[in-house]
């Protein structure tokens, strides 16, 4: 069975998207958290979009759409949001293919960051490779690598941070 569940943020209202809507199994969350950053007392208001899907990669495209939909919805600049749209479909791809069970994406923004975070149930952690010209695949984590701010597998999860200039403007 599949459901779509929305939480209420701290002293706000729920948020419907039907990007969101299209995805199974998607849990899309608003946290409203305010505390002082380290810039100039900014708010920090956090934003997190979930989804739990089965491996199969005609998943992969709907989570790409929604993770372009959330994005947008919560500012990301370009190209940061192109970058993140191409790290959630390698690491989405590669729990997909190489990962074991259900699989797990979680976007969370911040006002200078964006956290994707990957899970599966293999124990394996992924592996940055140097993928052959001839090689059709292999390239997801090499992309990862070179896009990201910082990126890193422990098995069951996989996730990379993007640094956005939002908070500079």
């Amino acid at each position: 069975m599949t459901r779509l569940q929305e939480e209420t943020p701290p002293g706000g209202s729920t948020r419907n998207s039907a990007a969101t809507a299209a995805v199974s199994g998607v849990t899309s969350v608003q946290e409203d958290t305010r505390s002082t950053s380290a810039r100039a007392s900014l708010p920090t208001t956090s934003h997190a979009c979930q989804a739990a899907f089965l491996p199969e990669l005609s998943a992969v495209g709907e989570i790409r759409q929604t993770a372009r939909a959330f994005l947008r919805r919560c500012g990301v600049t370009q190209p940061v949001a192109g970058f993140v749209e191409v790290a959630v479909s390698e690491l989405v791809t590669n729990a997909v293919v190489h990962g074991e069970g259900e699989v797990s994406l979680r976007i969370g923004v911040t006002v200078d960051v964006v956290r994707v975070s990957v899970t599966d149930h293999s124990p394996a952690p992924a592996v940055l490779k140097q993928a052959g010209p001839n090689h059709e695949s292999g390239r997801g984590i090499q992309l990862v690598d070179a896009m990201a701010d910082a990126w890193e597998s422990s098995g069951k999860e996989t996730w990379c941070e993007f640094r956005d200039a939002r908070a500079a403007a």
